[in-house]
C-alpha cells in the first residue's frame, strides 16, 4: 500500500488493543503482544495521550481509550443519516417482534454493529457495538455481500479469506456464493450460529440510491427458540422494515422477495 504511513497504522493498531481491553494495558503489555519497539510504543502512547484518544491511569499504569475517540464517534454517527433514519425502524421492528434488532454496515469485509433496539419482552443479547466481526459469519455481512458485484465479493474473499469463527462457520467459497444466490432470491439471509453459537439472525439488506447495499437490518433471537414458520414471519418483518429504509435513502427499486 503505497501511500500508507507505517507510524499511524502502529498508532491504530495500539487503539485497537487498548479497545479489546477494559481493564487497559500497560506498556509492557503492548510490548509482548505487538513487534513494534518499545521506545516506540511510549511515544506513540504520549503523543494519543495527548491528543486525549488515550488516558493514563497514574496508579496502574495502564492506559485505556480517551474522550477523544467517543468525540469523533459521536461525529460519526452525527453524519450518518442510515444511522438516525433507521431508528424508528428498529423500535417498530423490536416493538413487533419483541426480540434484538440491529443496524450494521460493512467495512473492508468486517460487519460493525452501529445500533441495536431491545423490546421490554426481549432476552438481552450481548453483542458489542462498534466491534468488528468477519461479514461472512454473521447474516448482517450475508445479506449485504449477496447483493455486492461478484467480482467485489471474490476480492473479498481472496483478501481477507473465510475464517472459521466457530465449527459451525461457512468457510467453502463456493458454499457461500451459492448462499449468496439464495439470499439475492428471498431478499433476506438467515445465519444460525455461525458467529456465536447462542445466536439465530436474519438480516435483510439497506440500499441507497446507487442501489447498493450500505447497511443491514438484523433480528437477532436465540438460536432453537423459533420454528420455521415463526423465522418465516420475522424474514418477511425485516425485509419489509429493511425496504421501506432504503426507499428513504434514494432506494427505488424493489428488494428481492420471496
Amino acid at each position: 500500500m503505497r501511500y500508507v504511513i507505517p507510524s499511524l497504522v502502529r498508532a491504530i493498531d495500539v487503539l485497537d488493543l487498548l479497545g479489546q481491553h477494559k481493564k487497559g494495558l500497560s506498556l509492557a503489555d503492548l510490548d509482548r503482544m505487538t513487534d513494534i519497539p518499545k521506545s516506540t510504543l511510549f511515544r506513540i502512547l504520549v503523543t494519543l495521550n495527548a491528543h486525549h484518544c488515550v488516558q493514563l491511569d497514574e496508579e496502574t499504569n495502564t492506559s485505556k481509550l480517551g474522550s477523544k475517540l467517543w468525540e469523533l464517534g459521536s461525529h460519526f454517527v452525527g453524519q450518518s443519516d442510515i444511522y438516525h433514519l433507521a431508528g424508528v425502524h428498529m423500535r417498530a421492528l423490536a416493538s413487533a417482534t419483541e426480540e434484538t434488532v440491529f443496524l450494521g454496515i460493512m467495512e473492508g469485509g468486517s460487519v460493525v454493529y452501529m445500533r441495536r433496539m431491545e423490546s421490554s419482552k426481549s432476552v438481552t443479547i450481548v453483542k458489542t457495538l462498534g466491534q468488528r466481526v468477519p461479514a461472512h459469519s454473521t447474516a448482517t455481512g450475508v445479506a449485504m455481500m449477496a447483493f455486492l458485484p461478484p467480482a467485489e465479493v471474490d476480492r473479498m474473499i481472496e483478501t481477507n479469506g473465510l475464517v472459521a469463527v466457530n465449527e459451525a462457520t461457512m468457510t467453502d467459497p463456493d458454499a457461500l456464493r451459492r448462499r449468496l444466490s439464495d439470499v439475492r432470491e428471498r431478499g433476506v439471509a438467515v445465519v444460525d450460529g455461525e458467529y456465536n453459537r447462542e445466536l439465530l439472525c436474519i438480516s435483510a439488506p439497506v440500499f441507497d440510491h446507487t442501489n447498493r447495499p450500505v447497511a443491514s437490518l438484523t433480528i437477532a433471537l436465540l438460536a432453537g427458540s423459533a420454528e420455521q414458520l415463526r423465522i418465516d414471519e420475522l424474514a418477511g418483518m425485516v425485509r419489509d422494515a429493511a425496504r421501506t429504509l432504503s426507499s428513504e435513502l434514494g432506494h427505488r427499486e424493489s428488494i428481492a422477495s420471496s
